[in-house]
């Protein structure tokens, strides 16, 4: 007979493991993102050719999807646990018990699953009922239920019972992503700064409530609070569509921000890795060009949150970096978003990081800038780039600053253009107890005429300096 839950199971594994959203499922084989939704809770089956589509995709066999065998078993599994799971449980039995969970899980699921059991909020267990019935009182029952815990099961009951357990915690735990559910915890209103609560009623409808009914969805990965780019300078439509977005991501950028002894890239992960924030808020992120370096080499459980105001260049993030750039550590969140009035609560985050995100919010660089202390825990960092000029009372920084002005007001990055005391004082005005500042680079030679020479990345004249600011 068949198993219809037991093969939605299978699918919704198969999919995860294959990195795949619902509704990027359904793309691949034509049908609706509720089709798919159906078919992983056994609701309804799919067509025969639907079914040979999923055995194709998925490098597998129609049998092994229906009957659950040997082959579904060893080309969705892993022989080993990833290490962030791993790291979390010393003891042989639970790593066992996760084990029998791998075929069924994506690697995001299985770390937010083993938290939980290691810091105690959650106990599987199997419930025997024992019924003993006394002949000498007229055949009474006496019932009693017993509890197994799930850990001491042998290898074939762990291997049957494991599809069941991993959908009840689904169901328990909320089909969202696990980065969604921790910044649960961390978000608030926009508009009148009470607290969000997550709503999930299937993976394809995810969205955040107040208690004053203000709701935000979750739409193609990225929580969407209905922000817009500053008119006239939408810069992300440059990039018509997911393959320019590639080609930003792959190309080599500008080479005058790769230049000094050590690069920016380098001095921002030696300060990232020396802290170890559990929590990172990227602000205005744009295609995360800077954190980009530091995702690849994290080893320890984080949350990264990526902020901007364009929707569209989230959305490209939210893909490229779950598909190219994965890290198992790493849980990643999009926040379509005003940087000036983020959606979290005041100290919430361990570091916030500006790969030149602050400079690219314009005329509103300080409120970024202030908004980004707002959110810092009392100990926590920012850890950022900004560019400095070397000396207003020199000829060549006055030359520059000259040419600078005849620019129109659109290109004037920031009301003021600092050199590192004034940048130094700024901060500790914010309320930064300490900055730490490392030069990265100098300032340009002024052009001898009298023509401003940079058409676009107008501020590539000025000295870089790699800020911490400790709160």
């Amino acid at each position: 007979m068949i198993d219809r839950e037991q093969i939605g199971i299978r699918i919704a594994a198969l999919r995860k493991k294959a990195g795949w959203s619902q509704q990027t499922l359904a793309e691949k084989l034509g049908v609706s993102p509720q089709a798919v939704s159906k078919w992983e809770s056994g609701k309804n089956l799919p067509d025969i050719d639907v079914f040979r589509e999923l055995a194709w995709l998925f490098h597998m066999t129609m049998d092994s999807i229906v009957e659950g065998d040997l082959l579904f078993t060893q080309k969705s599994g892993q022989k080993a646990l990833p290490p962030n799971v791993e790291a979390l449980f010393p003891d042989e039995e639970r790593r066992r018990l996760l084990q029998s969970f791998l075929p069924y899980c994506s690697d995001a699921e299985l770390y937010s699953i083993a938290r939980e059991i290691s810091e105690g909020s959650l106990k599987l267990c199997v419930q025997a009922g024992i019924t003993r019935i006394d002949a000498h009182s007229g055949g009474k029952a006496e019932e009693r239920r017993a509890s197994i815990p799930a850990s001491i099961l042998g290898e074939n009951t762990l291997r049957e019972t494991a599809p069941y357990f991993v959908k009840v915690l689904g169901e328990m735990m909320g089909n969202a992503e696990p980065g969604l559910r921790r910044i649960s915890e961390l978000l608030c209103c926009p508009q009148c700064r009470e607290p969000l609560t997550l709503e999930n009623r299937d993976e394809n409808t995810i969205s955040f409530h107040c208690k004053n009914d203000h709701s935000y969805n979750v739409t193609d990965g990225v929580v969407y609070f209905g922000s817009r780019e500053i008119p006239g300078e939408q810069w992300s439509l440059f990039m018509k569509n997911y393959q320019d977005y590639l080609y930003e991501q792959h190309h080599p950028g500008n080479p005058r921000y790769q230049t000094g002894t050590i690069p920016c890239s380098e001095v921002r992960w030696q300060a990232i890795k020396q802290l170890r924030p559990r929590v990172i808020l990227d602000m205005a992120c744009g295609t995360c060009s800077g954190l980009k370096y530091d995702l690849q080499r994290i080893n320890w459980p984080c949350l990264v949150i990526m902020a901007d105001l364009s929707h569209r260049i989230l959305k490209y993030n939210k893909r490229y970096f779950s598909e190219e750039m994965a890290n198992p550590y790493v849980d990643i969140v999009c926040l379509a978003c005003d940087c000036t009035r983020l959606p979290l609560r005041d100290g919430c985050i361990d570091m916030v990081v500006s790969n030149g995100g602050f400079e690219s919010m314009q005329s509103k660089m300080m409120a970024g800038f202030r908004e980004a202390y707002r959110v810092l825990k009392p100990g926590g960092h920012a850890v950022y780039n900004i560019s400095i000029v070397e000396d207003h009372a020199s000829e060549n920084t006055a030359k520059w600053e000259r040419l600078y002005r005849t620019l129109e007001d659109s290109y004037h990055l920031s009301e003021k253009l600092f050199d590192i005391r004034e940048w130094e004082s700024i901060c500790a005005e914010t309320g930064y107890v300490s900055t730490q500042t490392k030069k990265i680079y100098g300032e340009l030679p002024a052009p001898e005429d009298d023509v401003f020479p940079f058409t676009n990345e107008v501020m590539q004249w000025m000295g870089e300096y790699l800020c911490i600011s400790g709160k």
